[in-house]
């Protein structure tokens, strides 16, 4: 990987030296597994995986060293994990399934986490932490679905995940000092670190029913909730949990023709459930009649067509956001499109 800053007066043109926001670095990883499907009944099956991953960071920082006084001048990060998983599932009768799952899974620190520099707002910096090991989650799934005649099928699953070791950014020290000079301004130092846990968990529900003449209507909807720890030991809603959203589409198809009329919607949230960090980011969000940050619900009525040319090639056309919504997606803090027009030719060979 090649970083390289750069910047100019727009006055006079002249160049202006500037730190690289990313060291000079190279990443691999490796990894090997075993997987099994076993019949245990008619109607139960066991499936079964092993993984092995190897990972490898090296980062030369000596480009960003007269910028910033790093007690090192490279880096290296070698790690591995081994993960699994072992899943049911049963089929009480040909309409019933039920899944029940178990894994573990792994995130190894990237480039971005470990050798990022990043002024993070008014006198605060992202520096590298060059002492990061991989954080480690634990999932369990149980899952339901059930078809009612021939028409009608609703599924529906909830789980838990607790992440351990969990990268995070917190405050600080570069040589013993919680701030240094950047831009000519005193900044307090943050950095991604292995200080937190989180607990993520929810539910999702979803249905299809077969309507007369050709139609049909289908929905899904998500619910989650994540909890993290806080660099003094207390709870916060996590950010990378998103506010409960979903889809519903009504479908109509008529010989090579199909038409779908959907509707994609968040839910938001309030000042007091955003996480303790978002709270401090204003310029991302709406403000609330307190004048506080907050993330507003929003929904936007869609609408598009697929023509079957063959069967091998499909002419789509729709119109997305019919109402002009202006939205932001959750912690975005990017404007969506307004109304837009799609149309695409795609083919399969």
């Amino acid at each position: 990987m090649k970083s390289e800053g750069s910047a100019i007066n727009i006055v006079t043109q002249a160049p202006i030296a500037v730190a690289d926001r990313y060291p000079q670095a190279s990443w691999s990883s490796y990894g090997a597994y075993l997987s099994s499907e076993i019949h245990l009944r008619d109607n139960l099956k066991m499936n079964a995986g092993l993984r092995y991953n190897a990972y490898n960071v090296n980062a030369d920082f000596t480009r960003n060293l007269t910028f910033f006084p790093f007690p090192f001048s490279t880096a290296n990060v070698t790690n591995g994990a081994i993960t699994g998983s072992l899943g049911l599932v049963y089929h009480p009768t040909e309409k019933w399934k039920i899944t029940m799952n178990g894994s573990t899974g792994f995130r190894a620190p990237n480039v971005d986490d470990m050798g990022k520099i990043f002024d993070l707002g008014p006198q605060e910096i992202v520096i590298p932490n060059t002492t990061l090991k991989a954080e480690y989650a634990y999932t369990g799934e149980v899952g339901i679905s059930k078809i009612f005649g021939e028409f009608l099928k609703i599924d529906a699953n909830v789980f838990y995940t607790f992440l351990d070791n969990a990268l995070v950014r917190r405050t600080f020290q570069l040589n013993g000092q919680d701030s240094i000079l950047f831009d000519d301004e005193l900044s307090q130092v943050f950095a991604i670190q292995n200080a937190a846990f989180a607990r993520v968990y929810g539910f999702h529900f979803g249905g299809e029913i077969k309507l007369p003449h050709g139609f049909k209507l289908s929905a899904h909807y998500n619910y989650q909730k994540g909890i993290e720890e806080m660099d003094n030991g207390t709870e916060s809603p996590s950010r990378h949990a998103a506010p409960a959203f979903g889809i519903a589409r009504l479908h109509y198809k008529i010989k090579d023709v199909e038409f779908q009329l959907y509707t994609q919607f968040s839910a938001g949230f309030t000042f007091e459930q955003l996480n303790l960090e978002e709270q401090q980011k204003p310029a991302i969000y709406a403000k609330d009649e307190l004048g506080r940050p907050f993330s507003p619900y929003w929904y936007t009525l869609n609408f598009k067509t697929q023509y079957a040319i063959n069967s091998t090639l499909f002419l789509t056309a729709g119109i997305e956001n019919l109402l002009d919504v202006r939205y932001k997606t959750y912690s975005s803090g990017l404007v969506a499109p307004g109304r837009n027009f799609v149309i695409a030719l795609r083919g399969s060979f």
